[in-house]
């Protein structure tokens, strides 16, 4: 009979238990409920436009570390255009615009010629 009264108070304590698999009884009321374990969506990084290049006209762009030109896909972004500083690209039907940053005049300029050397002077 003492096992039977044993049994039927262990199985109430475990269907009062909580998500944490402690039963309500043991529960320290004070403490802060836990955090859910819900599985975050994986989230897309901010894209990064690294380059633009020119070749035979055709315009192509390093984006997310691949090379792409119009229409293509990297992850969730499709690349709708290759702009001369950027790219035109689209995400959950929004369009977006990423440019290269600094794109103002990076043009060397060549070095100034050395005077010429005085005459007699090896």
């Amino acid at each position: 009979m003492r096992r039977l009264a044993a049994g039927i108070a262990g199985l109430g304590l475990a269907l009062t238990a909580g998500a944490d698999g402690v039963p309500a009884a043991l529960r320290d009321p004070t403490r802060p409920p836990l955090a859910q374990s819900h599985a975050a969506a994986p989230q897309e990084p901010t894209p990064v436009l690294s380059a633009v290049l020119t070749f035979n006209g055709k315009r192509t762009a390093i984006f997310n570390g691949r090379l792409v030109h119009a229409g293509s896909v990297v992850g969730a972004y499709t690349i709708e255009s290759v702009l001369t500083d950027g790219v035109r690209y689209r995400r959950a039907s929004e369009t977006h615009e990423l440019h290269l940053a600094n794109t103002g005049s990076t043009m060397k300029k060549p070095a100034a010629e050395a005077p010429p050397a005085p005459s007699g002077v090896q």
